[in-house]
């Protein structure tokens, strides 16, 4: 019970806006992730595919720290998948010496899913939807551009996966967002999936 309670403490901070608390809390979460024996592999497995887009969102965090102990933890957390073809290219980015580019890494993550997991993608695609209304410009600004990614690499056939019916509406909303770097992402994203991709049609 009480390492249940700690996962689930834990990843309760993974959207914490104080840098320190979150950045704190991915570190912990990676530990868990070294440390879990066999009994619980399945449940901390669960706890991984729960935290999977909140992962994914704080590849791109705006506290480079807090990006790369993202990265180490994704790193971790990803044979938690069953995913052996996702957990190679993840692989290769982690152990790579060029700098993070925490972009090109959320991109074969999702191309990857495209071709093993559309069930996962679809998940991905609609929780990641979920953060464009978060109280947190950086992650509104962030969420926007993940689905932008998922959209972007996923091919026509597979978009039948996906619920697109109120991406366009939520899109215009942000592009009326307060933040100006909010705006700018929606705007970007428009831009690029308009034309006779998804939101055209």
């Amino acid at each position: 019970s009480s390492f249940r309670d700690l996962t689930q403490q834990i990843r309760t901070y993974f959207d914490n806006e104080d840098d320190a608390l979150c950045l704190l809390s991915f570190v912990l979460f990676g530990i868990l992730a070294r440390l879990t024996k066999r009994k619980w592999k399945g449940y901390f497995a669960e706890q991984v595919r729960q935290s999977w887009v909140t992962l994914l969102l704080h590849l791109q965090d705006p506290n480079p720290r807090v990006s790369v102990e993202c990265r180490a933890t994704f790193h971790l957390c990803v044979p938690f998948s069953g995913l052996k073809r996702l957990q190679t290219a993840v692989n290769e980015h982690h152990d790579g010496t060029a700098e993070l580019k925490p972009e090109e890494l959320q991109v074969d993550i999702c191309t990857h899913l495209a071709k093993e997991n559309a069930e996962l993608l679809e998940n991905l695609y609609k929780s990641t939807i979920t953060y464009f209304c978060s109280s947190w410009e950086e992650i509104r600004a962030v969420a926007a551009k993940l689905a932008g990614i998922i959209l972007e690499h996923t091919d026509r056939q597979r978009m039948k996966w996906l619920d697109l019916e109120h991406l366009p509406m939520a899109l215009q909303v942000l592009k009326k967002d307060p933040s100006p770097s909010v705006q700018l992402v929606a705007t970007e994203v428009i831009s690029v999936l308009c034309p006779g991709r998804v939101l055209g049609e």
